[in-house]
């Protein structure tokens, strides 16, 4: 160690001028969660490394920072678009490895932080980059934030009390407002005081009511928004959302008669709600959003409105009402998942034959006339995420029905809190087939397709509502439907609802074939 000491080195394993070529060297032909794990060991040494000074130690985070954002977008990527074809052990590695990754970023940058506000040696070569470590560690926060959310789980508290310790320490340093570019390279620029709020109008916006993929571009879409959303010491239109610095609470609606302290900051959408509002139109107008929305890919146009509408309703001054009153209700269901598996068990095709089921036990906690509020216990429900197909049976029922998954929490415990929408009680197995035999475009195999008809008064009108595998509705084609021994054509009326394993699809029974 004196060695170091009088060469000026730490015992770092990057603290040489050679480093970025020799991390470069070590993580090539790597995979990505390699990669990253590699990295946030580095990232750990830095905190514990002997005569590491401040400037370096900062050089070093920001190598690994910088040298980490390619396979944290891969690894972001694949948990978005390949979780169905990932096992839950991989899905498990993947997150956390992401989350750890994001966690040592945050911990190196405060680390950097703390060397200064002690005074250590060397500390004041930060001085000029303080609104750039903050910004960059705040990040790093909403980094751990937003990969909590993605699996419905609960925030770790740390999280909040990291940001609010950050945002304090930019607010006694006067660098709040203080706009930068946070990355070399990056468009647009910042200040802790975005970073903050891009962190908590997320939390606020019902993410437990989103798609992974919907987290994501609301996730986008906030950073867009960022520099109209306002923050300040009391609460005024449009900010009508509290947080505690202290990190003591997470952030939520400000509550009725709330007793103002000093440690409150109130926050809100300010004009973005505005904006948002004319995105949606122009959503609807030319299929894209503005060029301020940086979405980082192509999403379909209808679950990009959806996403802007959820963002707008939950902004709103006042929450959302239910539009059923729910009742306390407790009773044990029991749950089964995968198209497949929903389709035999509503239409009613294994009673007589054994199968290998995925079959849950769940607890009912309280009902509407639409849905259910559901407890999951572990280990069962951890295939969960919004949008789910399910099948569900009442404790004393004989017959299935089929429901959609549309809200996910997790608690402390490791238990699944979900909301359930019912879609219909029973249904009836029928065979699909193209209308046009022979067609090149049709998703539809030429033996047909099982599916379910659901249960609806419009059948007395003529019309047929089917659950479908994914892609198979289509506004322009038309099916036959074989059922109870007939065939009857179909036309298209329109999709009532989709998923990514299911449509829900209205028809017209046109005729009845021979």
């Amino acid at each position: 160690m004196l060695d170091w000491i009088r060469r000026g080195r730490s015992d770092h394993p990057l603290d040489d001028k050679d480093a970025p070529t020799v991390l470069l060297e070590e993580l090539k032909g790597k995979e990505p969660i390699v990669a990253l794990e590699h990295l946030s060991s580095y990232l750990d040494a830095v905190k514990t490394a002997d005569n590491l000074k401040p400037g370096r130690a900062l050089e070093i985070v920001d190598l690994l920072d910088r040298t980490g954002r390619a396979a944290q977008r891969r690894l972001n990527q694949a948990f978005l678009d390949e979780a169905q074809r990932l096992t839950r052990f991989q899905q498990a590695r993947l997150w956390s490895t992401v989350y750890a990754y994001w966690t040592q970023i945050a911990e190196g940058y405060r680390f950097c932080l703390a060397k200064y506000e002690v005074g250590a040696v060397g500390a004041a070569a930060l001085t000029p980059q303080l609104a750039r470590i903050i910004c960059r560690a705040m990040r790093a926060c909403a980094g751990q934030l937003k990969w909590s959310l993605l699996r419905y789980g609960p925030v770790e508290g740390r999280v909040w009390h990291d940001l609010g310790a950050l945002y304090l320490l930019a607010e006694t340093l006067q660098l709040a407002r203080s706009t930068l570019g946070v990355y070399r390279g990056a468009k647009g620029e910042s200040s802790p005081e975005r970073e903050l709020l891009r962190a908590l109008m997320l939390a606020v916006s019902a993410p437990d009511g989103l798609l992974p993929q919907q987290i994501e571009m609301a996730e986008r879409v906030i950073a867009g928004l960022a520099g109209s959303f306002r923050i300040a010491s009391r609460p005024s239109k449009a900010v009508h959302y509290i947080f505690q610095v202290s990190g003591e609470h997470p952030p939520g609606r400000l509550p009725a008669n709330a007793r103002l302290t000093r440690g409150m900051r109130f926050f809100g959408p300010g004009d973005a709600s505005l904006q948002l509002e004319q995105s949606i139109q122009l959503t609807q107008t030319n299929q894209q959003l503005p060029e301020d929305f940086a979405l980082g890919r192509n999403y379909d146009s209808g679950l990009v409105e959806v996403t802007l509408r959820h963002l707008l309703r939950y902004w709103g001054a006042k929450p959302p009402e239910r539009k059923q009153r729910r009742r306390r209700h407790v009773e044990r269901v029991s749950v089964v998942h995968d198209y497949e598996e929903v389709v035999a068990n509503v239409g009613g095709l294994f009673f007589e034959s054994p199968f290998v089921s995925n079959e849950e036990e769940w607890v009912i906690e309280n009902e509407s006339e639409g849905g259910f509020g559901a407890l999951i216990s572990q280990p069962n429900g951890g295939w969960l995420k919004v949008g789910s197909l399910i099948g569900i049976r009442r404790e004393d029922g004989v017959t299935w029905g089929a429901a959609i998954v549309r809200r996910v929490t997790l608690d402390d415990s490791g238990n699944r809190h979900t909301g359930i929408e019912i879609l219909a009680h029973g249904g009836a197995a029928v065979t699909i087939l193209a209308a046009s035999p022979g067609a090149k475009d049709s998703p539809i195999p030429p033996e047909g397709e099982l599916c379910i008809l659901l249960p609806s008064a419009a059948v007395q009108t003529g019309e047929a509502t089917l659950l479908m595998r994914a892609g198979q509705f289509s506004p322009a084609r038309g099916l036959v439907m074989r059922a109870y021994d007939r065939q009857y054509l179909l036309v298209p009326i329109g999709l009532t609802r989709s998923g990514e394993e299911f449509d829900v699809g209205r028809y017209r029974i046109l005729k009845q074939l021979a």
